[in-house]
């Protein structure tokens, strides 16, 4: 993918009003246009992210004369700097840099590509969900048929495809793989960019929980576990914000909604009163 998949994928949907002042959210637009290559069989795509961005942008503006703020460029010494005096710094330590010039680093960068290599089928499940990154939705491009076998395929086998492409001018790693009546292409992390929780001091000796803790523990996780609904969870702070930017446009005022704080309890205390209360919840 090119330039600008991350340049795009840096956008916000903005609240705009329709008419009866609703503020509706703009719906996305291919970031990207290529093809799966599979073997002799090239699959023409464009790409949408899979997700809505959640947050409500703001642009900074000046009180004073609403107008946007813009930055400027100042080293440490306070002078400003033009985009031209700037190098690359690689830290080597505290106050010290290996200087390196920005075309000897563009020199190096793979060159955008619009064909996503797939050479690998393996099991969905297989692959660690840690490593997941960013997702996006495959529409065919006057390739219909053969999306159309490819969607197939992986819905009945439940593989995923292993394949290369580039991103931003970066090399990644891709899952393509059936979601709910589409192809979708996620691009994961390498391996060793996940960390390893062992070497957290915080994290050795442990206390044992006593038998009865555990005892309690395993009865509560028994009693709350059910089906996945996460429609359940709403984000709160969100449609707060939502709210208030509508109320501006023409409508009440709302106020910032105040959450108790929660006392301290002892841990078996604590589990004791969770357990009672579904049990208790469990009685009506």
């Amino acid at each position: 993918m090119e330039e600008a998949l991350a340049e795009a994928e840096q956008e916000r949907p903005d609240i705009a009003e329709e008419g009866g002042g609703k503020a509706v959210a703009s719906m996305p637009r291919p970031v990207w246009s290529g093809s799966l290559s599979l073997g002799l069989v090239n699959i023409p795509v464009k790409a949408v992210p899979l997700f809505r961005e959640g947050r409500i942008s703001f642009r900074m503006i000046h009180r004073k004369c609403n107008t946007p703020i813009s930055f400027r460029r100042f080293c440490q010494e306070g002078e400003e700097v033009q985009k031209d005096e700037i190098v690359m710094g690689y830290p080597l330590q505290k106050g010290r840099y290996l200087v390196l010039e920005r075309s000897e680093v563009d020199a190096v960068r793979p060159e955008s590509s619009h064909v996503i290599e797939l050479d690998r089928f393996v099991s969905f499940f297989e692959v660690d969900p840690h490593l997941f990154d960013k997702t996006y939705l495959m529409i065919p491009d006057r390739s219909e048929k053969a999306y159309s076998l490819l969607r197939l395929t992986m819905e009945k086998t439940g593989r995923a495809a292993v394949g290369r492409m580039t991103v931003s001018s970066r090399e990644r790693i891709v899952l393509v793989h059936y979601y709910r009546d589409a192809v979708v292409a996620t691009t994961l992390r390498y391996p060793e960019e996940l960390l390893d929780p062992s070497p957290f001091p915080d994290l050795e000796g442990l206390p044992q929980p006593s038998s009865r803790e555990l005892e309690l523990a395993l009865e509560i996780v028994d009693r709350l576990t059910g089906e996945l609904d996460l429609h359940r969870y709403r984000d709160g702070y969100r449609e707060r914000l939502e709210a208030l930017v509508r109320s501006r446009m023409g409508g009440p005022v709302v106020e910032a909604a105040k959450k108790p704080r929660r006392q301290a309890h002892d841990l078996m205390d604590a589990l004791r009163r969770t357990a009672q209360g579904l049990e208790d919840e469990k009685a009506r």
